[in-house]
């Protein structure tokens, strides 16, 4: 099983670059061009959508830079694109994190039912009937 490696220091950068976006009201755009906020990146798209959103964006940051070289590039405009792609990126990361931390959870669930099932399977009627005891007489306390 892979370990995601989702740092705090990534969780720190995805909080400033998300707060950029929020405020700066960066949109990002699927293929088919459905124009997408902060809250739908981080809520809503699925992590192929944003594989696929970062894949765009990579090209499109490759274009600006290989363009030709007697004209410059629009600095800012390279820079947001890189910071959204960072953006994107990250929230592929945490998205993967919490599915990872999600799973882990629900096997420890599992484990931990399969655990108390074989503990109660090897108590004796004796132990049975103690806890069963104990149990009335708690109920007779109030």
């Amino acid at each position: 099983m892979m370990k995601i490696n989702f740092t705090k220091d990534h969780m720190i950068r995805l909080y400033d670059l998300a707060n950029e976006a929020l405020f700066d009201k960066t949109t990002v755009y699927t293929k088919l061009g459905q124009p997408l906020n902060i809250y739908e990146l981080l809520h809503i798209t699925s992590i192929n959508q944003l594989n696929e959103i970062k894949s765009s964006l990579a090209k499109k940051i490759e274009k600006i830079e290989e363009a030709d070289e007697w004209i410059t590039p629009d600095g800012d405009k390279l820079q947001a694109m890189k910071d959204t792609k960072e953006l994107v990126n990250l929230i592929i990361g945490w998205k993967r994190y919490n599915l990872e931390m999600s799973e882990n959870a629900h096997k420890k669930e599992e484990l931990k039912a399969k655990l108390d099932e074989l503990k109660e399977s090897q108590k004796t009627p004796e132990d049975r009937i103690k806890e069963l005891e104990a149990q009335l007489k708690e109920l007779d306390e109030f």
